[in-house]
């Protein structure tokens, strides 16, 4: 069965009051999820914008809301030692109730990790570190004296209690904006989950359903095992003009011309509401699980309602 998430991004300057706002309504339109990105800033000269960290965001969501199922997409690795993660997401497990879903991925936003004094080595290296810390997440999350020695991260009898709540461990997703070989492989081979975002036609879509397929089964798990969602930047347009008129103005406020911005559009979940439900029916078929909506900042309430009523009813 399909579930629908709300993408949520602190980092956009959204204060508390807000966030509960967007849970809460997500909770209260049957939606499954809300997901929370982790970055430190919204950009370099983003000095008067509000960006609250991500595990206190989700924090504050699971206190706010009694049902909904929260998650991160996604925990960079190196912003955080593995296992003081694992320790505080064990945590959060058993506040929640075991309502909470754990993203991780390698990194990619330079410069924060330029701002903040964090090593940022080549994507080989963020990869195989990644690769680490979720074997030691993993690890403490479900031995009893957690033993690993890695490249990068060693523990040494180390001693992780409580264990999660969720048995044996909160499910664990791989996050990724290009669904490149190595990250496919990493989410097949360690991985519960995988999120692909932002933007993917169809076709392309479809290639990469067929490649998680066959390594699963290169690493002999059956493809059903690794769950598929889809985050996408999603608007929806009260008619065909409207959107054709706020296309113009983006590409005009970006400096492209406007069949330039329309190609890049034409991947985003950007429709009519029948578009936008002719859409979801097609990636469902692919084998999206749970579609998770980025909507145009400023404008998350009203969207949300709109999918909610308009929209969810009628698949």
């Amino acid at each position: 069965m399909v579930s629908y998430g709300l993408q949520i991004e602190p980092q956009f300057g959204f204060d508390f009051k807000q966030i509960k706002e967007m849970v809460q309504l997500a909770e209260k339109s049957k939606f499954s999820h809300a997901w929370f990105s982790d970055h430190f800033m919204l950009s370099a000269d983003a000095t008067d914008v509000l960006a609250y960290e991500c595990f206190t965001s989700m924090m504050a969501a699971v206190s706010y809301t009694e049902s909904l199922r929260i998650g991160a997409l996604v925990f960079c690795n190196n912003y955080r030692h593995p296992t003081v993660l694992a320790k505080q997401f064990a945590s959060l497990d058993h506040y929640s109730g075991g309502r909470v879903e754990f993203g991780y991925g390698a990194g990619w936003k330079e410069v924060e990790y330029k701002q903040y004094g964090i090593e940022f080595p080549s994507t080989g290296t963020r990869l195989k570190q990644m690769v680490e810390g979720i074997k030691v997440i993993r690890n403490l999350w479900t031995q009893e004296r957690a033993n690993f020695k890695g490249e990068f991260y060693e523990l040494k009898d180390a001693i992780s209690f409580p264990k999660p709540f969720q048995q044996p461990h909160p499910p664990i997703w791989v996050g990724t904006m290009y669904a490149r070989p190595k990250m496919l492989n990493i989410a097949a081979k360690y991985a519960d989950g995988i999120n692909l975002a932002w933007a993917y036609t169809e076709e392309v879509f479809a290639e990469k359903m067929q490649e998680l397929d066959v390594l699963c089964e290169k690493y002999d798990r059956k493809p059903s095992s690794l769950r598929r969602s889809y985050g996408v930047w999603t608007r929806i347009f009260e008619s065909e003009e409207e959107k054709k008129k706020v296309w113009k103005e983006i590409a005009e406020k970006r400096g492209v011309s406007l069949a330039e911005a329309e190609i890049r559009f034409q991947n985003y979940m950007h429709g009519t509401i029948e578009e936008i439900i002719e859409r979801l029916r097609a990636y469902a078929k692919l084998g999206v699980e749970q579609f998770i909506f980025m909507f145009p900042e400023s404008k998350e309430i009203e969207q949300l309602n709109i999918m909610a009523q308009e929209v969810l009813p009628k698949l």
